[in-house]
């Protein structure tokens, strides 16, 4: 009878296996569950980055192009409010000059706060949502510089405008800063020598001989030929200020310096003061020193450090209501300073103009929402209402 029942029983490998079967099966179905609430949750987060990055686009555009519009009646806006002062009795700004518009317009907001209390959606339950979320979700900012605030690159080789182009742009590239570059070897193996050398590659990279400048008999493209991969000077003007980085002399370091202070667009080389930075100012001013004046005993005066103040507060309050930064008070400031003696009354003429007829601006937008934003930068033409470049960084 034991054996009987000892021949009965499952043989000791046979034990657990349907145990073992569901585990496996209970772990790939939890395998396969995860696996599916992870590709949820990845293509759910996925779809808000896609809606935020294009939602921050769409604001960023809305600033810019808002930027744009008021840019582009920036005039009326001017001759409207000089008009308005004129007939109530106001006198205009100091010296009976005209409102100084530019850093009016440079410190006028255009955010997404502002945007969405001017702008009301029609629809009621829209009107409704929007009140709940607000009409531009996020953040946005668009800010404009003028580019007569800066050194046009492609009036050097004007007969006109050539000469002062030439004097403002070696004021700055006397920086003590810039003074490594003229001394020591980029990664080409090159380097100016001078500012002059620099002044000189940058005339013969636009203008349309191949002699060096200042010379009849020197090649300018020897500087290029030597070059793992050679080029020549272009011979034209420049398309953009990033192609300041082909011409001999400029590094990368040079150009990151150079960059925010000259331009391409303007056909004249005054600088409009009312909008022109005080690193131009300043310049501007080492460009109009009289002849054999130096710049160091220009700094060096008792009370060059006022002046110096003077001009900062007025160019941070000058739009606030306070004296606006132009030709006469700038003058004034001179005067007041003991310094108008060094500095020569014709020169400062040819180099700034109160004149507030700016046609070209860069604006540079920024759009944020959530983890997402998109960044603009475009370069406007008032006259025409149109863009000449635009780039999203």
């Amino acid at each position: 009878m034991s054996r009987l029942i000892k021949s009965r029983r499952k043989p000791p490998r046979e034990r657990g296996v349907a145990l073992l079967m569901v585990l496996v099966l209970v772990t790939l179905v939890a395998a396969v569950v995860t696996e599916f609430q992870y590709s949820s949750r990845v293509d759910l987060q996925l779809a808000y980055n896609a809606r935020d990055e294009l939602q921050a686009e769409y604001n960023a555009l809305s600033a810019l192009r808002l930027r744009a519009l008021i840019l582009r009646h920036s005039r009326k806006l001017n001759q409207v409010a000089n008009m308005l002062m004129g007939n109530t009795g106001a006198g205009g700004a100091a010296g009976g000059g005209q409102l100084p518009m530019g850093q009016i317009l440079e410190m006028l907001p255009v955010e997404c706060g502002l945007m969405g209390a001017l702008f009301k959606p029609v629809e009621r339950d829209l009107e409704e949502s929007v009140a709940a979320e607000g009409f531009f979700p996020g953040e946005c900012i668009a800010t404009s510089t003028s580019e007569h605030s800066k050194i046009s690159l492609n009036v050097l080789k004007s007969v006109r405008d050539g000469k002062p182009a030439m004097e403002m742009l070696y004021g700055l590239l006397l920086d003590p800063r810039l003074e490594t570059h003229f001394q020591e070897d980029d990664l080409n193996g090159t380097h100016a020598e001078t500012p002059e050398e620099l002044i000189g590659a940058i005339v013969d990279w636009t203008d349309r001989d191949g002699n060096e400048f200042g010379s009849q008999v020197g090649d300018e493209d020897r500087h290029y030929s030597y070059l793992q991969d050679s080029y020549e000077a272009k011979n034209a003007p420049f398309d953009s200020v990033a192609e300041l980085q082909l011409v001999h002399g400029v590094d990368d370091a040079l150009y990151d310096l150079l960059k925010d202070t000259v331009t391409i667009y303007p056909a004249t080389a005054q600088i409009e003061l009312g909008t022109a930075s005080l690193e131009v100012i300043l310049m501007g001013l080492a460009a109009s020193l009289q002849e054999g004046v130096l710049l160091e005993q220009f700094v060096m005066q008792p009370l060059f450090p006022q002046f110096l103040s003077l001009l900062v507060e007025m160019k941070s309050f000058g739009a606030m209501g306070m004296t606006p930064v132009n030709v006469a008070t700038l003058k004034l400031l001179l005067t007041e300073s003991g310094l108008v003696g060094l500095v020569d009354q014709a020169k400062l003429a040819q180099r700034f103009s109160d004149k507030s007829q700016n046609v070209w601006f860069t604006i540079q937008a920024e759009g944020h929402v959530g983890n997402a934003s998109k960044r603009f930068r475009a370069v406007f033409q008032t006259q025409e209402a149109k863009f000449y470049y635009a780039r999203v960084e």
